[in-house]
């Protein structure tokens, strides 16, 4: 039996068991449309992001159109809602990351665009993946509905290029800073003097890097690099480098006017030169110079000055005697970091937290700047292989005094390549004290102080812990070829459609509206559906971009 007979024989069975209630539109409701036919009618006519890839807690820029294609002017300003969202459209999961003011006064017919930046949500919004997942920023307008519309349908989820722009999750290209240069000179200075250092740095990443400092620093010959016995110096400013760019730099620098504790007794010793020493490229920690002799270290001889003294006798005999001379110290610093307390017993890779501690100065002697660093540790605590958080300064502490602490510190979305995580459990926060040694003080052992252990859980649906890109090598010849062919595709394409588009000015604009996402059951239900958006297109559009690929 067909279906409509079915139907059929359904309603004379439902005559004989009683009445059918009819179900009928209130005269009210369609005395309302009527009535509000005037009334404006917003929609998000366009939006458009400043980049197609980028990662969590980036900032990029948003530019769109309201227009109002309502019949009448907006009488009040009124507000749009911007949102990072894992679906083309707002749901539950959206999370709203600007708004933008709107001013009244938009007429009938008229459009006004709009320019914002917005961060990415540091923390992974639901069901996008880490590694090439689609992230959507999409637009509400009036979701407050502070101006009474004919229509409300239309101010979101009317989908790309109207209210919504996909952007891809990635990690960036990371750069890879190294010393491919280092000379000193004198090779024989003596402790207060003037050294040169000459330098050559080169990215050898395919990501550019930003304005970074490089290390430098002493380091007994025969000791490994790092801990107290690797006392900075100096820095290098590092301009920023492109992929693969290199740069030439000399820097003169002081040497402390009085050998420090931790390296007493020690004349030989390695100069090292130390990239990217404020973690803007990599925060994997802690980071050593990885070169060798004559790239990034320098074999550099440091000696007490001398003192000359002429003796001259009664019978006229003259002696000159040359002595090693040490400046005198007076009373040390003694810097230390006491309990570090967290407020959370639980905490999320991409999350933030307030931590607070105390930098107490127990030593004789006052203090100057100094910095006080911040790493994410296992559950042991031990600084290698962990995260840097971040570094604050202090402007200094007299002798015997303290301050309260208090920090901010992100926890990144991802994991730093290099660092390899088995399982998330337990973690730690460590706050170091002077963590470069630049401070002579007569205690170093109290520098570094720990939270207690806590429980790092994984970004939001993610199974696993995202990781950093590791620095790669040269792309093939052939995916470069192929690459620039699909650019050179995309943006013929873009000019053809611009040229057609301008060629038909007086078209009558399109009026938006919100129309029902279809059921998607099936690949085949889904490949139909995306040739049905296809066909929408004016005609010269469609043939022009089908001819392009």
């Amino acid at each position: 039996m067909l279906s409509h007979d079915r139907r059929a024989a359904g309603r004379r069975r439902a005559w004989g068991r009683g009445p059918i209630i009819l179900k009928l539109e209130s005269l009210e409701r369609r005395e309302l449309l009527t009535a509000t036919s005037t009334l404006p009618d917003l929609v998000n006519s366009s939006l458009l992001i400043s980049t197609n890839t980028a990662d969590w807690n980036d900032t990029i820029g948003v530019s769109g159109r309201v227009k109002n294609q309502g019949g009448s002017t907006t009488t009040a300003p009124f507000e749009v809602e911007i949102y990072a969202s894992p679906v083309r459209g707002i749901d539950k999961y959206s999370v709203s990351i600007a708004e933008v003011e709107i001013p009244a006064g938009l007429a009938a017919g008229q459009s006004i665009p709009y320019q914002t930046s917005v961060q990415i949500p540091a923390s992974p919004v639901p069901y996008v993946s880490s590694t090439g997942g689609t992230l959507y920023i999409t637009a509400s307008v009036n979701p407050t509905r502070t101006v009474t519309e004919s229509n409300y349908r239309n101010n979101s989820d009317l989908g790309p290029p109207y209210d919504t722009a996909p952007l891809v999750i990635a990690a960036p290209k990371p750069a890879d800073l190294v010393g491919t240069t280092l000379a000193v000179t004198p090779t024989d200075p003596t402790w207060g003097s003037t050294i040169s250092v000459t330098a050559q740095i080169t990215n050898q990443g395919s990501g550019s890097s930003p304005q970074t400092r490089a290390l430098i620093t002493l380091t007994p010959q025969g000791i490994g690099y790092g801990g107290w016995t690797t006392v900075g110096v100096g820095n290098i400013i590092v301009p920023p480098l492109g992929p693969y760019q290199t740069t030439n730099l000399v820097q003169t620098i002081t040497l402390p006017a009085v050998e420090p504790l931790s390296i007493a007794n020690y004349t030989n010793f390695t100069l090292a030169m130390t990239q990217d020493a404020d973690y803007l490229t990599n925060d994997l920690y802690p980071n050593s110079p990885t070169q060798g002799a004559g790239y990034d270290q320098a074999a550099i001889t440091v000696t007490a000055p001398t003192t000359t003294t002429t003796t001259t006798t009664s019978t006229g005999t003259t002696t000159t005697t040359s002595t090693a001379s040490t400046a005198a110290t007076g009373p040390l610093p003694d810097l230390a970091a006491s309990s570090v307390l967290i407020p959370k017993s639980t905490l999320s890779w991409g999350t933030s937290v307030q931590i607070s501690t105390e930098i107490q100065n127990l030593g004789l002697g006052a203090v100057g700047p100094f910095t006080v660093r911040f790493l994410l540790t296992g559950a042991n605590g031990s600084s290698t292989d962990s995260v840097f958080l971040g570094d604050t300064t202090i402007s200094g502490l007299a002798a015997g005094a303290n301050q309260d602490l208090t920090q901010t510190l992100n926890i990144p979305s991802r994991a730093p390549s290099g660092l390899t995580l088995d399982s998330v459990g337990y973690a730690r926060i460590a706050v170091i004290v002077d963590p470069e040694n630049f401070i002579n003080e007569t205690l170093k052992s109290n520098n570094e102080s720990l939270s207690a252990p806590f429980v790092l859980r994984l970004p939001g649906n993610a199974t696993s812990v995202p990781t950093a890109q590791v620095a790669d090598t040269l792309p093939s010849l052939a995916t470069v070829a192929a690459q620039a062919q699909h650019q050179a595709k995309l943006a013929a394409a873009a000019r053809r459609a611009a040229r057609i588009q301008a060629s038909h000015p007086n078209a009558a604009p399109k009026k938006l509206k919100r129309h029902a996402a279809p059921k998607l059951n099936s690949l085949l239900d889904k490949s139909e559906s995306v040739a049905k958006e296809v066909s929408k297109l004016p005609t010269q559009i469609y043939d022009a971009l089908k001819k392009s690929f």
